[in-house]
Formats: C-alpha cells, sequence, structure tokens
C-alpha cells in the first residue's frame, strides 16, 4: 500500500536526520520517560460503529540531538458499545428491539517508533529549564494489534411474527496484527527542571479491515482511522 511506504520512509528519513546532525551538544544522549492519555476519536468509516474513547501508555525518549527525540511508545485503546450492541433496531412487527446481551467493541494494543523534528534555532533543546517549551512536528509507525467483536446480536431479520431473542447472529472477530502509522504536530513545555508536559494531536491509520455488518447497514471499513488529541508528562534524565 503505498500510504504505508511512504509513511516509513518518512519516518527513516526523520530518524536518520536526528541521529545525523553533527551539532554535539549537551543535551543529547539524554532518555527520558513519559506516560499520556489522550481522547482517542474514529473517523471515516469507523466513526460509523464507535464513539469516542480514552487512549492511553507509556513512552520511552531518546534526545538524539538538539533537534530531535526518538521515542519508542506502547498504547492501550478500546471503543466499545459500538452501534450493534447500543442502537435499537425496528422489527417486522413495527415494534424497536435492543440486544440485551449483546457486545460490539474495539481494542488497539501497539508499540511504534516515533521521530520528533524541532524545527528552528527557537525550538531546539537549549537546557531543559523551567519555562522553556518548543514546537514539534511528528512522524511515526510501527507494529499494530487490533481485535474486532460483535456477538450475542439478535438476528434482526427473523421471518416469525413475534421475534425471538434468542436467535442470535454469529459471533464476528476480526483480529489481526499489523501495520500502522501516524503523523502530528505538538508543543513540550517544562513545568521545572528535566519535567515536561507535552501536548500533542495527531492522526493514525491502521492497515486491516473490519468486515461488514449488513443487517446493520455497516459496510466493510478498510484501512481503520483515528485522530487523537491528548497530554503526556515525561522525565528527563542523563544518561
Amino acid at each position: 500500500m503505498r500510504i504505508v511506504r511512504v509513511f516509513f520512509c518518512s519516518l527513516l528519513a526523520l530518524v536518520i536526520l536526528g541521529i545525523g546532525d553533527g551539532s554535539a551538544q549537551a543535551q543529547e544522549g539524554r532518555w527520558g520517560v513519559g506516560g499520556f492519555i489522550d481522547y482517542n476519536i474514529p473517523i471515516l468509516k469507523l466513526r460509523d460503529r464507535w464513539d469516542n474513547a480514552a487512549k492511553y501508555g507509556g513512552t520511552i525518549s531518546y534526545v538524539a540531538s538538539q533537534s530531535s527525540i526518538i521515542e519508542i511508545e506502547y498504547h492501550y485503546s478500546k471503543f466499545d458499545d459500538g452501534k450493534p450492541a447500543s442502537q435499537p433496531f425496528t422489527y417486522i412487527d413495527g415494534n424497536e428491539y435492543r440486544s440485551p446481551n449483546s457486545k460490539s467493541e474495539i481494542t488497539f494494543n501497539s508499540v511504534v517508533v516515533n521521530g520528533l523534528l524541532f524545527l528552528g534555532e527557537e525550538n531546539s533543546m537549549h537546557g531543559f529549564k523551567a519555562k522553556d517549551y518548543r514546537y514539534y512536528m511528528l512522524v511515526g509507525g510501527g507494529l499494530y494489534r487490533y481485535k474486532a467483536v460483535n456477538e450475542k446480536l439478535v438476528n434482526p431479520r427473523q421471518t416469525t411474527t413475534a421475534i425471538n431473542m434468542n436467535n442470535l447472529l454469529d459471533t464476528q472477530i476480526d483480529q489481526r496484527y499489523t501495520l500502522g502509522g501516524n503523523f502530528g504536530f505538538g508543543v513540550e513545555g517544562f513545568v521545572i527542571d528535566n519535567l515536561s508536559v507535552d501536548l500533542r494531536g495527531r492522526y493514525t491509520f491502521v492497515v486491516g479491515e473490519l468486515r461488514p455488518l449488513l443487517y446493520y447497514n455497516l459496510e466493510r471499513t478498510r484501512p481503520l482511522h483515528t485522530l487523537d488529541v491528548g497530554a503526556s508528562l515525561k522525565f528527563y534524565f542523563w544518561r
């Protein structure tokens, strides 16, 4: 897929740029650890199935140069109460029904490598001192695992006059280990020396698909797209 090649070539170029910076400054070689929580928003066809959810995880950062950071990120996110489980359907008797014990959810787990590039001298890393702040762009990619489950859904296309709530659709599970990428922008500001708050927004795509649920007017979803905005707390220490 072309978009995958573009993302990973961009990530590789960003990593090489950061490591190859010849300005050996005092801050290079530092490591940092952090934790974050984001507001995760499904978009495009994924939005037809689920509403917003939390996304959280942790990061390990390496200061590769004065203008770049290499970041390893793990995150977890779960969308639940999906459309088939949360919305009623109209049966042939004209009444609306819900599936009382149903589940419609998707979970994501990922390990990705991000490159943060701080553009301009005013945004380079000078001292990690309180009140310092800098803007950056981000490109990343890595391994994603998703699992989507739709189960115990009442069959809305029965033909008997009285609906049978025990007539259920077969469980549908879409699960895959795959690749994905993200890009975005952010700002990092230090509240005290070596401790920063990082605010960022980004777009993420995951290479995969969800099968259609025709009884609920849900088309095939491919690939999977989200937007997220959130904050992280990072602590930097010497190598």
